[in-house]
């Protein structure tokens, strides 16, 4: 006999579940930009923390819907 086995549908994340994480990523990005904007023009004694975080924040905007790609 054959040791030939179907592969399992995986089952697709539910729509909520989706928008969500499209949802979260549009703010995280537009946040970033704004932090970007604001540390690339103010004058305060810290302006390089909110470009760094804006930074953070628009790489976590990109990566995060990213996790996982790899195992679907």
């Amino acid at each position: 006999m054959s040791e030939f086995q179907v592969a399992r549908r995986i089952k697709p994340e539910p729509t909520a579940v989706v928008l969500g994480r499209v949802f979260v990523s549009f703010v995280l990005f537009a946040a970033g930009l704004v932090l970007l904007g604001s540390g690339a023009s103010d004058s305060g004694s810290v302006p390089w923390l909110w470009f760094v975080l804006g930074l953070v924040s628009i790489c976590l905007a990109v990566g995060l819907p990213m996790r996982g790609a790899s195992r679907r």
